[in-house]
């Protein structure tokens, strides 16, 4: 799986040449003027009390999207539920075996359609040689319409992971590994469409057959 927008990218490409002949670059080698273009779309993970990596920092553009502040947030908690172990052990393992990941995610939003996206998790040392940390952004594919309201979770549909040595040529990434379908993902087509228009009531198409009335 390739990369497939500038965002995620450029914060690759900056990765790599901040890297150097580190296995992982320092935390203190990220200057944000250099990534001034992508900022609102980056965010840094840090591990939390009880190993949930959670947001350090997030750009604006992403918290938008998902409507509220995430600082403080555990990464996990945007996606569906019987998928965050999952997502919590995949942050854990980009830190601990310093290897690069892409994740292609579905994201739903208010409306109940969804927008596919990619997100990619680059570690980071905030002194010394292990990682601690993550760099990572977030982008919605090309050519899709902008979501009408904000995202209220994501769903993981494949994972491909960078062999840190060779993360400085996207040659490193491992074949994609399809992951297990979310059951937030596995709704009737259209779903969507039948949603009333009073969200707020959330609505929805059908009730009780004609000769109930």
């Amino acid at each position: 799986m390739s990369m497939q927008t500038k965002a995620i990218t450029a914060l690759y490409d900056y990765w790599t040449r901040q890297r150097g002949e580190r296995r992982v670059p320092l935390r203190s080698a990220i200057e944000p003027a250099d990534i001034a273009p992508i900022l609102p779309d980056v965010f840094i993970l840090e591990h939390g009390r009880l190993h949930d990596p959670r947001f350090r920092l997030a750009g604006t553009r992403l918290c938008a999207q998902f409507g509220r502040e995430l600082k403080g947030t555990a990464f996990d908690a945007l996606f569906a539920p019987d998928q965050r172990t999952r997502i919590a052990r995949i942050t854990e393992n980009v830190m601990a075996h310093a290897a690069p990941a892409i994740l292609q995610v579905a994201l739903v939003d208010g409306r109940l359609e969804t927008t596919e996206a990619e997100i990619v998790l680059l570690p980071l040392a905030s002194k010394g040689k292990a990682a601690d940390r993550i760099i990572g952004a977030f982008a919605p594919l090309p050519g899709q319409q902008p979501p009408l309201c904000a995202f209220r979770y994501a769903t993981l549909g494949a994972l491909s992971v960078v062999d840190p040595s060779r993360a400085r040529s996207l040659e490193g990434n491992r074949p994609a590994i399809p992951m297990p379908t979310s059951v937030m993902a596995m709704r009737p087509a259209g779903l969507g469409q039948t949603v009333s228009r009073v969200l707020h009531l959330r609505i929805f198409e059908g009730g009780r057959p004609a000769d109930d009335a």
